[in-house]
């Protein structure tokens, strides 16, 4: 195993009994497998990005993440109980207050996500602040997940070798749920790479470097509080019955430093602010029964059934490794890190306002990924090759398809660009928009629409009586719609969109063919006020 991870040495070994011309041979050939190795590695790493520079593409919380950031840095009390000026998604209230039967509509927003610590939107803000550039804010975490692809690679080279450490960085880089999210605004790979530092730095006992990461680590998402102080916890203790324990000192200053940092913010947050610290109340089975499989099914964008064997191939070597103790001193590590990110998913899972998002399960990823390297390479060679070929083969399936749904959502995001750019400049108002966190983000206004209440939404949308009284109520300034009525229509049915619904693994693009606003409430903005067209939309100007 040791001359695995050092190919150096078995060059050295085997030049021994070779010729001059022989060991030039054989230096070439390292060199030229080395140079492959890094090369794949990079273009692994680099795929985010210049999807993410490429595309535009922000979808989902995606967006809304950035926001907060721009928020934050604003008004920094958004990070401890403001709300937040611009976010009134889920619409006013109407009248009657019938029209409204989920109750959402307020007027107001909430606080922030109550996992959420503050490192991650003061970074959004911070580079904001700095850059103005919405292309440097949307690179952050392209360029986090890139990074974890190669610390993945380093960390599996150092405990399985050079090739295991690249077959992980490659798992890793192309799991659907980590590949889906890379490019985007997440903040599950800013996570990843922030606890593995933490975790990697314990195990080979650099103190302070894990002290510093596993609290910022943990100002990150209250997630990461039980997946850094519980790994890094539970490896003390077990290190206590081995021949070389850690001692106390070690545990105070990796442990008890990160628990010292975040205990004001603790305090703070769910004690003097009394933030909950569940998602829309104590977890629930049912919740629980009906969340999970779906969680699975989006972790590899795929039914159940090939979702529950695809993740049977990824954990059958990974137990395999942990068995062998195939990934040396680190296994058991790796072992707790990803059986506590399976706790959190399960967990989360059975929150009433859980999301059947698997994304908080990424941070964990890094060392699943090491482990089913590890593993696979405890096993015979021709099962080997079958087993890589058949994993590949279902995430380029996949991930080929996940490339075809995120360039129709950048398209979506493109066409309405221009509207942001003209809404950024005009006098502050509040913009109804369906697509309301790019609001925020780009045009820095207000944004409302009728979020999770799709009854609201049809009741204001496609009743002209109704429309007009809503607006009478709701500080509404600018009204922004497609200005082909049938827009949904046609973009569903446009040839990409067709292939990518034919496919076997597409999935729902979110996308409703019917229009936004019926004809009687576009008649009556036609009729009552001034618009603007702003290529493929129209900006209706409410004047009162």
């Amino acid at each position: 195993m040791a001359l695995l991870r050092e190919p150096h040495c078995v060059a050295h070994i085997l030049a021994l009994r070779l010729t001059q011309s022989e060991r030039d041979d054989m230096n070439a050939l390292l060199s030229r497998w080395c140079n492959a190795r890094y090369a794949l590695l990079g273009a692994l790493a680099v795929q985010y990005v210049l999807f993410q520079a490429l595309t535009g593409v922000q979808y989902g919380d995606s967006p809304r993440n950035l926001h907060w950031g721009m928020v934050a840095w604003e008004s920094p009390r958004f990070l401890i109980d403001a709300e937040d000026p611009y976010d009134r998604v889920n619409g006013f209230p109407p009248e009657p207050a019938s029209l409204a039967p989920a109750s959402f509509a307020r007027g107001r927003s909430g606080s922030l996500h109550p996992w959420w610590g503050p490192l991650y939107l003061i970074l959004f803000g911070a580079v904001w602040r700095v850059s103005g550039s919405y292309g440097a804010l949307q690179a952050i975490v392209p360029v986090a997940a890139g990074m974890v692809v190669i610390l993945t690679y380093a960390l599996g080279s150092r405990y399985i070798g050079p090739r295991g450490g690249l077959l992980a960085a490659a798992l890793l880089a192309l799991f659907p749920v980590f590949r889906e999210h890379g490019p985007l605004s997440f903040v599950e790979p800013l996570s990843a790479l922030v606890l593995t530092v933490a975790l990697w730095a314990f195990v080979e006992r650099r103190a302070w470097l894990a002290a510093l990461c596993g609290a910022l680590a943990m100002y990150g998402k209250i997630d990461l509080i039980m997946l850094y102080l519980g790994t890094a916890g539970l490896m003390w203790l077990l290190s206590l019955r081995s021949a070389q324990p850690l001692p106390l000192r070690y545990a105070l200053l990796t442990l008890g430093v990160p628990a010292l940092c975040l205990a004001p913010w603790i305090i703070l947050i769910y004690g003097i602010v009394g933030r909950p610290t569940t998602v829309g109340g104590a977890p629930q089975i049912d919740v629980f029964l009906t969340i999970a499989p779906q969680m699975l099914e989006q972790m590899f964008t795929l039914p159940l059934p090939l979702a529950t064997a695809t993740l049977a191939l990824m954990a059958f070597p990974a137990i395999l490794a942990v068995w062998h103790r195939a990934a040396g001193a680190a296994t058991i590590m790796l072992a707790i890190w990803v059986a506590l990110g399976v706790v959190v998913l399960l967990v989360y899972a059975a929150l009433p306002g859980a999301s059947n998002n698997p994304r908080i399960f990424i941070p964990a990823l890094p060392a699943l990924c090491i482990l089913s390297a590890a593993g696979l390479f405890q096993v015979e060679r021709r099962a080997r090759f079958a087993l890589l070929v058949t994993i590949f083969t279902i995430f380029a399936a996949v991930n080929g398809a996940g490339v075809v749904y995120q360039r129709l959502q950048a398209q979506v995001t493109a066409t309405m660009m221009p509207v942001w750019s003209v809404l950024r400049d005009a006098p502050a108002g509040v913009i109804l928009t369906d697509q309301y966190w790019h609001a925020a983000l780009y045009a820095r206004q207000p944004a409302t629409w009728f979020e999770h209440d799709p009854v609201f939404q049809r009741n204001i949308m496609h009743d002209a009586a109704n429309f007009r009284r809503y607006l009478e109520v709701a500080p509404i300034r600018y009204v922004a719609l497609p200005r082909d009525p049938d827009a949904a229509a046609k973009r569903l049915a446009a040839p990409e969109a067709r292939l990518y619904a034919a496919l076997p693994i597409g999935r729902d693009l979110g996308w409703d063919a019917e229009p936004l606003a019926s004809a009687d409430v576009r008649a009556y903005l036609d009729a009552t006020f001034p618009k603007r067209v702003i290529g493929e939309y129209v900006i209706y100007i409410v004047e009162r």
